[in-house]
């Protein structure tokens, strides 16, 4: 098949490097023709992360290039869309594209219907979108609830990884520091900010807890916490992840939230780090507390939990094994693609 992929970012971008580009290799093995065709690419992500600002340039050049690729949709035999065609612009230029090329699928990495909660014109955009796909796929299956009002072919494919590109860590020495992982962007570490004081307190009683912010952004406000705070890169993560010992997702329980598809738990039982996550979405599915991690709620509860890791090199490796089981057994990249054949194929 001719396939046509509409991701949101290049592959800088978490969300299209997860859900799109990392399939693009599979598919073409497989005797695809694929052309992938960003709305937004890596120098606005990089102006963004490194300045905290947008400028125009960017979204007009990439709404008129995807504006013209509505000319050439229906030279292909599917096409692929993450997210929205042309975000907040009415719900009838993307059922344009969908009518265009009736083989249209959407796929959502969380919820984008939340960002249009305070514009009553533009409520309905997600739900039209939706009903006018052929298909509908979907990271969890809280999105899934939500997409199945509006879609009869709805299909959850989890945010999974390559998991070869994940090495696990030899050895956990007792003697060495104990390094607390977090990753994401600049956008998304204020989430770590109501823990600081807990991370503190842990820090206070021990001497040799360190904590590594892969992402987090320069600017990021540590508050007295000592913590190494280092810039993400594709060839770098998974190295800075797999030098840890603990991977950290503290999320406040809200509606974006819950429909958030759950990567950054996976890639760090993919490095057989114990996760400690509190008990929003899909987190709940993929952590399996007391088994390959702990959930928390609490301060005081993030505090114990966390604190039993730190003490217990041999409590972090035997849960860091069981979450790198958990990720080989169904959220590998082979697992993904499996199932994206299914849904593209009509099976």
């Amino acid at each position: 098949m001719r396939l046509l992929f509409l991701p949101r970012y290049g592959p800088q971008g978490a969300s299209s490097r997860y859900r799109i580009w990392q399939y693009i290799g599979l598919f073409e093995r497989a005797g695809h023709e694929i052309e992938v065709r960003p709305l937004m690419n890596d120098d606005y992500l990089h102006e963004l992360y490194s300045t905290g600002h947008r400028r125009w340039r960017w979204p007009v050049l990439g709404y008129g290039n995807r504006l013209l690729d509505a000319f050439r949709v229906s030279r292909f035999d599917a096409v692929i869309c993450e997210d929205e065609v042309l975000p907040f612009l009415p719900g009838f230029v993307d059922v344009l594209f969908q009518r265009l090329n009736p083989r249209f699928f959407v796929d959502y990495d969380d919820n984008p219907h939340v960002k249009y909660a305070h514009w009553p014109v533009l409520r309905r955009r997600i739900p039209r979108i939706m009903a006018a796909a052929e298909a509908v796929i979907v990271g969890n299956n809280h999105m899934a609830g939500y997409a199945q009002q509006f879609s009869r072919r709805v299909s959850v494919i989890p945010t999974v990884v390559d998991l070869s590109r994940y090495r696990q860590r030899a050895n956990t020495d007792p003697s060495n520091t104990v390094r607390v992982a977090w990753i994401g962007t600049p956008l998304n570490a204020s989430l770590l900010i109501d823990l600081i004081p807990t991370l503190k307190r842990l820090q206070s009683q021990h001497p040799t807890l360190s904590f590594r912010l892969i992402g987090a952004g320069a600017g990021f406000p540590c508050n007295g916490l000592g913590v190494e705070i280092l810039p993400w890169s594709e060839q770098t993560e998974t190295e800075l992840l797999v030098e840890c010992d603990i991977g950290i997702v503290p999320l406040p329980d809200t509606e974006f939230t819950r429909s958030k598809s759950g990567l950054k738990p996976i890639q760090y039982m993919a490095c057989a780090l114990p996760v400690v996550a509190s008990p929003v979405g899909v987190n709940r599915e993929i952590v399996e507390d007391g088994k390959n991690g702990y959930l928390a709620t609490s301060s005081n509860d993030w505090f114990q939990k966390m604190d039993r890791l730190i003490r217990d090199p041999e409590l972090r490796m035997s849960l860091g094994r069981a979450g790198r089981e958990k990720v080989a057994a169904g959220y590998t990249l082979e697992h993904g693609f499996s199932k994206w054949r299914e849904v593209l194929e009509g099976k």
